[in-house]
């Protein structure tokens, strides 16, 4: 099969496509693992109190509980987790 110009800007594309966040499948690694160490009362303390305040910090805090809590998620598992938070409580931009 031969490459031709419109199938490698197709393949380029669709290769850089991330999957978008299942947002229910976040929901349910919250609550199945994430309120075992702390409830919802960490996302939802006044702005100027919180650790979080932007999309990468929910992601590098979100990467931290997973290996202090020794957890085997995935990638995807993760960013699910973390979809689900910022739509949730955080209200964060995704273009952050």
């Amino acid at each position: 099969m031969k490459n031709t110009p419109t199938t490698l800007i197709l393949a380029i594309a669709f290769s850089s496509m991330s999957i978008a966040a299942d947002m229910d499948e976040g929901k349910e690694m919250y609550e199945e693992d994430c309120t075992k160490c702390h409830d919802s009362s960490v996302f939802t303390r006044p702005a100027k109190e919180r650790k979080v305040n932007n999309l990468e910090a929910l992601k590098k805090q979100v990467h931290r509980c997973v290996a202090a809590t020794g957890s085997s998620w995935f990638e995807e598992d993760e960013e699910n987790v973390v979809a689900y938070l910022s739509e949730t409580f955080y209200k964060f931009n995704k273009a952050e």
